[in-house]
């Protein structure tokens, strides 16, 4: 990952991967990948965990102590940045297509032109209607990749939450302001979601133990097939709700849908 700058590094932002010295083991296939994917990444890039380091020379670690909060952690990382907007990935969404300075910095600039907050980099859900994420929607705020401004990220946590309550909370929370999160209808940065609640999805153990980035598959168990086949149900579901309640929410709130286009 060269520090030189090109594309999106001019446009006050960094890269900012949520992480914990649990989930340590996923350091290294992730930056792997990072730097096979996005290798001209100008932005600088920190990462965010307890007490445990990566030695990585284009790496950032930043140390928030063994506080258990995962809420609480991600506002002493976003509190030690400096840039206006920050770029959040999780530690166990792996790339796995090349990523574009210039698509990553088109989407900087319109959320710095609509004065936006959040802008999804990676339409899971999608928006509601063009590109504008409802008011009231379910998850409106979601940690799949997205850049954010900073200071209104750090408005919205609330101490003691646990990613799934931040996504679910932190929607609620959201109404607050009736506009400014957007959804590209297109990924800009494609990734494989590989371990949930601590275990890997079996399809993605499968995949990267035939690749040598690093997986230590000792450090954590496979999810079992009646689990797996189950989660993949229950997404499937999740899925087809989110579609008939965006649909509910631009009939009967259209109001909530200004910025739109």
């Amino acid at each position: 990952m060269p520090t030189h700058k090109t594309g999106a590094s001019d446009l006050s932002c960094c890269i900012l991967v949520v992480s914990c010295d649990k989930y340590r083991d996923l350091w290294t296939p992730f930056f792997a990948l990072f730097e096979r994917y996005w290798p001209d990444c100008g932005m600088p890039v920190y990462l965010g965990t307890n007490c445990a380091r990566f030695d990585h020379a284009a790496v950032t670690t930043l140390n928030a102590g063994d506080d258990e909060a995962w809420s609480r952690r991600l506002r002493y990382y976003l509190e030690n940045l400096s840039t206006d907007y920050v770029l959040v990935l999780l530690e166990d969404f792996f790339l796995d297509q090349a990523v574009s300075n210039g698509d990553v910095a088109e989407q900087i600039k319109l959320l710095r032109t609509r004065n936006g907050i959040c802008i999804r980099l990676f339409p899971n859900p999608p928006a509601d209607y063009a590109d504008v994420l409802h008011a009231r929607a379910a998850f409106r705020v979601s940690l799949q990749a997205a850049i954010w401004n900073r200071r209104r990220l750090l408005e919205l946590l609330v101490d003691e939450e646990s990613p799934w309550d931040f996504e679910l909370r932190g929607s609620q929370r959201s109404q607050r302001w009736p506009s400014g999160f957007y959804c590209v209808s297109k990924p800009v940065i494609h990734y494989r979601h590989v371990v949930e609640r601590g275990e890997w999805f079996r399809s993605a153990a499968r995949f990267y133990a035939a690749r040598d980035i690093g997986c230590n598959f000792e450090a954590r168990p496979v999810m079992g097939i009646f689990k797996a086949v189950f989660k993949k149900l229950v997404n499937w579901l999740r899925i087809f709700g989110n579609k008939l309640r965006s649909r509910w929410l631009c009939i009967r709130y259209p109001e909530n849908l200004s910025n739109a286009g």
